[in-house]
């Protein structure tokens, strides 16, 4: 493979030491609360694998549940490594588990948690730094079984097929037992005959066996009959010595940009009883709780929730808000437990744009959320916005500076020195959404309107940020390509804009979609949704047309085709 040998021949890096890597890992473990470790004899070992630094993957709440639900079994044991992206002049060398510091090559089962697509560079690294073929089609029965899972992969699971032997479709819950018996009993067979058994389980996309079509997306009717919270603390980590805790899954919003309101519906969230019980034992840990959800502030009992743990000692922390639904007795609370920033995403700036996407929320509605953060006289307010949507004009980016502009004066107004903070990013039109089907608007355009934003912020106080749009074209690139794009990686020279592009380029990736012509590649895939569902939401974004919000899945909803 000429890819692999040119990739091969960096230059001027120096390794790091394998002992250095060991006692990196033993240094983390030292500061944990809550590691398990098992003995191996008589266990299938299983490493799930973060591709990117110790300090992000920690804070991630669906590799800490799947760590618990693995080793819950007790013939598994499950330890975690990361990839820490390289240090500048440095190569990585193999990665190592965090309880044992053995290398993934002594690992039967190497298991990724895929959440960002721009952690796709990571993945094909750690797995060449391991001595592990980086191609499933060049490994033997001596390899390990590599296999992947994640919001991603759900979304799209065909740019890194070629690296994975098998691919977990949905939610791990409803996959994982028959995925573990299977593995168990296959182990010490031939890897065709264990890859043939592990592509017949339900959710399980198996690429050596073809496109992967008809493979149905998995996913847990009723959330209260699992749990998921943090198993291990360290202060090492973005959310430090902070116990998280899933309040809901999925989202039925229907933004229609948005990954969570397609491929994670229906919308389920945990009763409160057992949420309070997970807050109680919480505690015996840490004083600060973090409530997770990709619609946590939907949450129907979220007021009471919070409350409730604050008088039992919580420290609470929301993941985000919406500024249709925010509660003064939430943020008083929140207050107390220590949270200084309140995030929200209105996402368009103006009331023509929220109508297109399908962002049910007012200008008065956002304007009142400001109002109501500065009476609470929290340090911070944030909020999200993209630029770049289907249809969007420099209008809408002026409406957008107003309404910034005038949500600083309700802040001003309560005289407490609230920060506001505008995170502006382009959009990366996403797989499995009702945008999917769009070229990308051009770089140049979102940076002359995020201009617009700049000029009209100019001595303000109000603070601009956002991704740059040069790595929202490769985010693009990595969320819609198709199989050819692990072959692009093991090309690189390093993880640099231009080399993402260079490679991109060279293997027809960049253009105006980045699958090229055909059906898209993830319709192999079967999320649940009507292709009829998409087509009539995109009519509905032209028309400036609402849908509405869907319902618990028991109320029996047939608009999408989930339920």
């Amino acid at each position: 493979m000429a890819a692999r040998g040119r990739s091969a021949t960096l230059k001027h890096q120096r390794p790091l030491s394998r002992d250095g890597e060991a006692r990196i890992a033993r240094e983390r473990l030292a500061t944990e609360r809550g590691t398990i470790t098992k003995d191996w004899g008589g266990r299938l070992p299983f490493v799930l694998v973060y591709p990117n630094s110790y300090y992000l993957g920690m804070s991630n709440l669906g590799l800490q549940a799947i760590y618990q639900l693995l080793n819950a079994k007790a013939d598994v044991v499950c330890e975690r490594a990361f990839f820490d992206p390289p240090q500048q002049g440095r190569t990585r060398p193999e990665v190592l588990s965090v309880e044992s510091q053995r290398p993934l090559t002594d690992f039967p089962v190497v298991a990724y948690t895929l959440t960002y697509e721009l952690d796709y560079y990571q993945v094909v690294q750690s797995l060449r730094s391991a001595g592990i073929p980086v191609l499933s089609a060049e490994r033997s029965d001596r390899d390990p079984i590599v296999i992947g899972g994640g919001a991603a992969v759900v979304t799209n699971p065909m740019p890194l097929a070629d690296c994975f032997d098998a691919l977990v479709i949905g939610e791990a819950e409803p996959i994982l037992d028959e995925l573990v018996e299977t593995i168990r009993d296959g182990s010490l067979g031939p890897r065709e005959e264990l890859l043939s058994k592990l592509g017949k389980l339900p959710g399980v996309f198996v690429p050596a066996l073809g496109p992967g079509g008809g493979v149905e997306r998995q996913w847990v009717r009723d959330i209260g009959t699992t749990e998921a919270l943090s198993a291990v603390l360290t202060s090492d980590t973005e959310l430090s010595d902070m116990t998280l805790i899933e309040a809901a899954r999925g989202c039925g919003r229907g933004c229609r940009f948005c990954i969570a309101g397609y491929v994670f519906r229906p919308p389920r969230y945990r009763p409160l009883d057992g949420l309070l019980d997970q807050v109680d034992r919480a505690l015996t840990q840490s004083e600060r709780v973090g409530l997770l959800g990709a619609a946590v502030a939907d949450h129907p009992q979220l007021t009471e929730l919070a409350l409730e743990a604050d008088a039992r000692g919580a420290r609470i922390s929301v993941s985000s808000l919406r500024v249709d639904n925010l509660q003064p007795e939430l943020l008083d609370v929140l207050a107390r437990g220590g949270t200084r920033t309140v995030t929200v995403a209105p996402e368009a700036g103006s009331e023509r744009m929220r109508a297109k996407i399908n962002k049910a929320v007012s200008h008065e509605q956002i304007v009142r959320a400001a109002d109501l953060v500065g009476a609470a006289g929290m340090r911070r307010l944030k909020l999200y916005f993209m630029a770049g949507l289907p249809e969007e004009t420099d209008a809408d980016l002026e409406e957008m500076a107003a309404l910034g502009l005038e949500m600083k004066a309700r802040l001003d107004a309560h005289k407490h020195g609230t920060e506001l903070v505008m995170s502006v990013g382009p959009l990366v039109p996403k797989p499995a959404t009702a945008y999917q089907h769009l070229p990308q608007t051009d770089a140049k355009v979102v940076r002359d309107r995020i201009g617009i934003l700049r000029e009209a912020f100019k001595k303000t106080g109000i603070k601009l940020r956002g991704d740059a749009p040069n790595w929202a074209r490769i985010d693009d690139i990595c969320s819609r390509s198709d199989r050819r794009l692990a072959h692009a990686i093991l090309e690189m020279e390093d993880n640099s804009a231009g080399e993402w592009r260079r490679v991109a380029n060279e293997w027809g990736l960049d253009g105006p979609l980045p699958w090229g012509g055909g059906p898209m590649p993830w319709t192999e895939i079967d999320t649940g949704i009507t292709q009829r569902f998409f087509e009539r939401e995109w009519d509905k974004h032209k028309r400036q047309k609402s849908t509405i919000a869907c319902p618990p899945p028991e109320m029996g909803c047939k608009l999408c085709g989930v339920c």
